[in-house]
């Protein structure tokens, strides 16, 4: 009687052990096939990555993209195809890992009044043979405009602003936008794709103006220095200041200002006045203390005041900002705030700002485009113009009053750097011979 039973239960734990020898082998295969589509998926956005890095580093024309010689890697420009797509590259990742990708011809579109560069990227990755296909669309800044026209501020991460700000114009955001304290929004405020607007306490946008959020992302082009670092009107600044050489700004308490022309830093102290009349300065940073001003000289409205602010890369570690404090301020003797043009480069990696930290009674009448920087502005503050940055911060009695001048500006750049701006997911094969098909 013992064998029978012994056997029994021989079968019957077999028979669990097979079981769940199947669902072990089963769930192993599921987990496996689970991570191949996720390595796949990544394998196609890195291709993404790959084409867009070529093109903002190569910078092909409108009817070009980029080819990568598969010996050398070497990278070049090269005419798209017929159908407006460019040869596809094939990328082994390794760990059996690849990817197969394309990119378009540079089209035109306008999205937030701007004039903007568009490409789509195909990619397809593969992972032990499991294969995922996305599409990309990536957007760039053309600069014409420069400022999103009707915009009197933009920044390019989420906002919160308070304590009685008002801003006569356009407020954008990609982020979301949040108002607080009595501030006053009298234009469009518009919060980035899927993003939203909150109004807490007594804040408000001005009735008849569009909260809705945009269809496509604000986009900012980069700083062109050009050849502003050497081509300058920076020498009229040390004849000042010296009293020797000319042409020659003026100034007054002129030992008050110090200035460095090797290192391109400006600084007005102690009620010291400094009066521009160059067209192009070049600066690797700016700063003004106790009640001193910085003066823009009467001008022709089509030879702008342009001054730059170089990048900390190029100046070094520290630089890159503007800052103005304790009473000073910047006078434009001109009503027409594309006269004065404060461009300050920044950098993707080290901080840098613009920030107006003080009361002054006049209104600045300028635009500030500052793409990389923090722009701020506290403490009784009016300025007349647009500010465009990477972010705002505005509060305490502060205001900003659009000139519909500001959409004149542009900046004739051939640079475009693309970001992205949609994702969808494809059908893991084209359903007919467009590269796009499926997606």
């Amino acid at each position: 009687m013992a064998l029978p039973v012994a056997l029994g239960v021989l079968m019957v734990v077999g028979g669990l052990a097979t079981v769940a020898a199947k669902a072990s082998i089963v769930a192993n295969h599921q987990s496996f096939r689970d991570i191949s589509v996720k390595r796949a998926a990544q394998a196609a956005y890195a291709g993404v990555q790959a084409l867009r890095y070529q093109t903002n580093l190569i910078q092909p024309r409108v009817d070009e993209c980029v080819a990568k010689e598969v010996s050398t890697g070497a990278l070049s420009a090269v005419p798209v195809q017929a159908d407006g797509w460019c040869e596809p590259q094939t990328e082994d990742l390794g760990d059996n890992t690849s990817y197969t990708a394309t990119i378009t011809a540079s089209t035109a579109i306008t999205a937030n009044g701007q004039l903007l560069a568009q490409r789509k990227i195909v990619s397809r990755g593969t992972a032990n043979g499991v294969k995922r296909r996305i599409i990309q669309t990536i957007n760039a800044a053309t600069g014409a405009p420069l400022f999103a026209p009707g915009y009197a501020a933009i920044s390019l991460s989420s906002v919160d602003i308070g304590n009685t700000v008002r801003i006569s114009g356009g407020l954008g955001s990609n982020g979301n936008i949040s108002l607080r304290n009595s501030a006053e929004v009298c234009g469009p405020a518009t919060p980035g794709p899927g993003k939203s607007l909150s109004l807490f306490n007594s804040a408000n946008v001005c009735g008849g103006f569009s909260t809705t959020p945009a269809q496509q992302d604000f986009q900012l082009q980069p700083v062109d220095l050009a050849d502003s670092a050497t081509v300058n009107d920076n020498a009229r600044i040390t004849a000042a200041v010296t009293g020797t050489g000319s042409p020659a700004d003026t100034c007054t308490s002129c030992d008050k200002i110090n200035w460095d022309p090797v290192a391109r830093s400006l600084e007005l102290n102690n009620d010291s006045t400094l009066t521009l009349s160059g067209n192009v300065y070049n600066l690797c940073s700016f700063e003004m203390n106790n009640s001193s001003q910085l003066i823009v000289a009467v001008r022709d409205p089509n030879t702008p005041l342009k001054i730059y602010i170089d990048s900390p890369e190029n100046c070094g570690a520290g630089s890159g900002s503007v800052r103005l404090r304790n009473n000073t301020g910047i006078v434009n003797l001109n009503t027409d705030p594309t006269t004065l043009q404060l461009s300050v480069a920044g950098s993707p990696t080290a901080a840098t700002s613009v920030s107006f930290e003080n009361s002054f009674s006049s209104s600045m009448i300028m635009a500030v485009y500052a793409p990389n920087s923090t722009i701020s502005m506290t403490n009784n503050l009016h300025l007349v113009g647009a500010l465009a940055g990477k972010t705002l911060q505005m509060q305490n009695n502060t205001s900003l009053t659009y000139h519909e001048r500001i959409g004149d500006i542009s900046t004739g750049s051939s640079m475009r750097v693309y970001n992205d701006e949609a994702y969808v997911e494809c059908t893991v094969e084209p359903t007919d011979s467009a590269h796009d098909s499926g997606c």
